[in-house]
């Protein structure tokens, strides 16, 4: 073919690529919203919010934990997990290379060798090199690609939002494990109160001030009291060896750097960040999924129209059976047009199954808001109940103390015995722990509270 000719093909290649339809950019957040949750307005509080305070630094760090920091780098280090992770979002990535390969023209090598004696008896040689490469007129490729770039960050996403998951399940590990020491350490000193408690009544009986009946009453105490203090210890060993599993370590328990838990931050101010949907990884994912079947939509509309195609390439034949004709340079180039003119309705049927698909994606993003919603709710008058609810226990601890110290007292002047002051430790104990216990809680629900308002990870 001579430079004329090829020099129309490009030209018409030109001006198809210059009139290619556009397949739109991702949908906004706003068109999103009305599509999805219509006629629904948001709460005022949803627009008081400001989340800077939550991205200055990773709430990891915000507890002042340097044992759960150290923890967490350690997990990204070598937990399986992020491993995971990891991969999934290679795996995103190369898939989407994978369809943008359609974007370049493909270029192969047919070779073939033989003789009359062949197996194909042909006896024809030759070889052809030869490009083949789709106008994207009505955007298929580029649809195709859109979806296959919207999936990647839905997939991101995903990654992101098991990676949060995965911190407040760290330290939500690591606290407990230090309240359920710190209990199991007070419930064996109860414990050994109680053992005392009993030796007290057993003498008391001899001398005729208890019956049979309290001394029944103190073993049953004590065996209770042993029970807790083993559970709890146990409970303990097991979420050492949680923790062990969660950073890659082997699960042998163990032992902690730090048994007391952190103060609590401050109190959230009344208002939810506006941009909450924009933010939490897990809308974000439903979002890109949006998007993705949109494109998955265009896609199937587009394959409905002509495909076409420009093809160039060069090569040679000879044979041993038939005279054929064999030149060392044998160019060619055209255009190739593939037009579906009946296909049974499986085309119209492909995109109506894809506009169904977006229709569940809307549908998906709609409840996956309204979780998000309930979630930020949830864990404000849960904050809100647990902070409130550890004033009261903190006030029984420390008025429990000062009774214990009053208890002494009255010991040591002889107006009461040694039995009550043990039964009063016991009681002082059991404030401590619930104490513990609150302020565990406060922690707990601080988390929750960050993770519905989905940020940020380390």
């Amino acid at each position: 073919m001579d430079k004329v000719a090829i020099s129309k093909y490009l030209s018409l290649s030109l001006l198809l690529a210059l009139s290619a339809c556009s397949i739109g950019e991702p949908i906004k957040r706003s068109e999103l919203l009305d599509r999805a949750l219509p006629g629904q307005q948001l709460p005022a509080q949803y627009k008081a919010g400001n989340h800077q305070a939550f991205q200055s630094i990773a709430w990891v760090d915000s507890f002042n934990d340097p044992e759960l920091t150290e923890l967490a780098k350690l997990a990204i280090q070598s937990a399986p997990d992020f491993r995971i992770y990891a991969a999934r979002l290679d795996q995103a990535e190369a898939m989407m290379k994978a369809v943008g390969g359609s974007f370049y023209p493909n270029a192969g090598v047919q070779g073939k060798t033989g003789s009359k004696m062949g197996l194909d008896g042909s006896g024809t040689s030759g070889y052809y090199v030869g490009a083949n490469w789709e106008i994207d007129l009505w955007g298929r490729v580029r649809a195709s690609y859109a979806n296959a770039e919207q999936n990647a960050k839905a997939i991101a996403a995903d990654q992101e939002s098991a990676k949060l998951s995965f911190m407040a399940n760290l330290a939500k590990t690591l606290w407990s494990a230090r309240v359920l020491n710190i209990q199991a350490q007070v419930a064996n000193e109860s414990a050994q109160h109680q053992e005392k408690i009993l030796e007290h009544v057993k003498q008391r009986e001899k001398i005729g001030a208890a019956s049979k009946q309290d001394i029944l009453n103190a073993e049953i105490n004590l065996a209770q009291a042993k029970e807790l203090a083993f559970n709890l210890k146990n409970a303990s060993q097991q979420n050492l060896k949680t923790l062990d599993v969660l950073v890659g370590r082997y699960p042998v328990g163990t032992p902690l750097k730090n048994q007391s838990l952190p103060k609590a931050p401050s109190a959230i101010n009344a208002g939810v960040p506006s941009d909450l949907l924009e933010r939490r990884p897990d809308i974000v994912a439903a979002a890109a999924r949006v998007d993705a079947a949109r494109f998955n939509v265009k896609e199937a509309e587009a394959t409905r129209l002509p495909k076409i195609s420009l093809t160039a390439g060069f090569g040679r034949i000879s044979s041993e059976v038939f005279v054929l004709k064999t030149d060392s340079s044998n160019p060619s180039a055209g255009v190739g047009v593939n037009l579906p003119i009946f296909t049974g309705g499986a085309l119209e049927a492909r995109v109506e199954s894809r506009q169904a698909e977006l229709e569940q994606a809307f549908a998906t993003y709609a409840k996956v808001g309204l979780n998000a919603f309930r979630e930020v709710e949830s864990a404000l008058s849960g904050e809100q109940s647990w902070r409130a609810r550890y004033a009261e226990l903190n006030q029984i601890y420390q008025s429990q103390q000062n009774i214990q110290k009053s208890t002494d007292a009255e010991f040591v002047i002889g107006r009461i015995d040694q039995r009550q002051v043990l039964q009063q430790k016991i009681r002082t104990n059991a404030a401590q722990s619930n104490e513990q216990q609150g302020q565990l809680e406060v922690l707990m629900q601080r988390i929750n509270l960050y993770l519905s308002l989905g940020g940020p990870a380390i």
